[in-house]
């Protein structure tokens, strides 16, 4: 599949972008989309495990032409639009393209928030507005399917998490679901071995929170049952164990990519 910016015509494979764009063989390349939601706590996992990656700011026109290939995995992370926000945010195009050919080309691919909404939208699910915003801390029910699985498996049955959005999705087809909420269904699934999809922030540290209570105060004031002062309070209650939780996450998840990789170097079939 071939891939470029809106305007060009570009006759290169996904992989190849993915190589010459983040650079060193292995790295990991993350979207952000917004200033205020970056890798949070995930970025110190990367950096404990000497994982190299980069950032791709899509909200300062960062698209990328050259080609992608043979990177180690691609990181979405959330925003505050929505996947059809395409002419306030025209990224969004280009962005479903990487993903589609990313997932063909057997990329491992990690989605949160918005992430895991532009994955099941490139898949070709619908992605609706909820009747509830989901802000703040509130529990999930792991699935069977997840209690087994090794990336979420070690969090309780009904774990806490941190939530901040307002629109949700169907399960891709084909995709294993993994987590689930009272308003939303679908908030965690996986899609072969390297695909994953998270509709709750696991990488969120409590400054990153302050931040958004500060910065969408706008938002809270049009959803009255949403207390920034409760808010605030369950952090530091729920924070050290959402900490646990994403480490864990995360080092599986890369260990996960070590094997595929492992797999695709000697020949084997790398399950999307």
């Amino acid at each position: 599949m071939t891939i470029g910016t809106e305007g060009q015509n570009l006759s290169v494979p996904i992989t190849d972008v993915l190589e010459n764009y983040g650079g060193p063989m292995g790295e990991v390349v993350v979207f952000q989309h917004d200033p205020f939601e970056d890798l949070g706590f995930f970025a110190e996992v990367l950096d404990k495990q000497h994982t190299a990656y980069r950032v791709i700011q899509l909200f300062h026109g960062e698209m990328p032409a050259e080609n992608w290939e043979q990177v180690k995995a691609l990181i979405v992370l959330g925003g505050p639009m929505n996947v059809d926000d395409e002419e306030r945010f025209p990224f969004l195009r280009w962005e479903k393209r990487i993903i589609r050919a990313a997932i063909d080309e057997s990329v491992p691919v990690l989605g949160i928030c918005l992430g895991a909404q532009l994955i099941a939208a490139t898949l070709g699910s619908p992605v609706f507005h909820g009747a509830v915003k989901e802000i703040g801390w509130s529990p999930i029910s792991i699935t069977p399917h997840g209690q087994v699985d090794s990336l979420l498996g070690y969090l309780p049955e009904n774990a806490t998490v941190f939530q901040w959005h307002s629109d949700g999705f169907e399960l891709p087809a084909g995709a294993i679901l993994l987590a689930s909420s009272q308003h939303y269904r679908t908030q965690a699934f996986r899609l072969g071995k390297i695909i994953y999809g998270l509709q709750f922030h696991l990488e969120v540290t409590p400054r990153m929170i302050e931040r958004w209570l500060d910065e969408r105060s706008k938002d809270l004031a049009l959803s009255p049952y949403v207390q920034s002062d409760k808010i605030l309070a369950d952090t530091q209650s729920y924070a050290p164990a959402l900490k646990y939780y994403g480490e864990r996450f995360l080092s599986e998840f890369f260990r996960r990519v070590a094997r595929s990789k492992q797999r695709k170097a000697e020949g084997g079939q790398v399950l999307a």
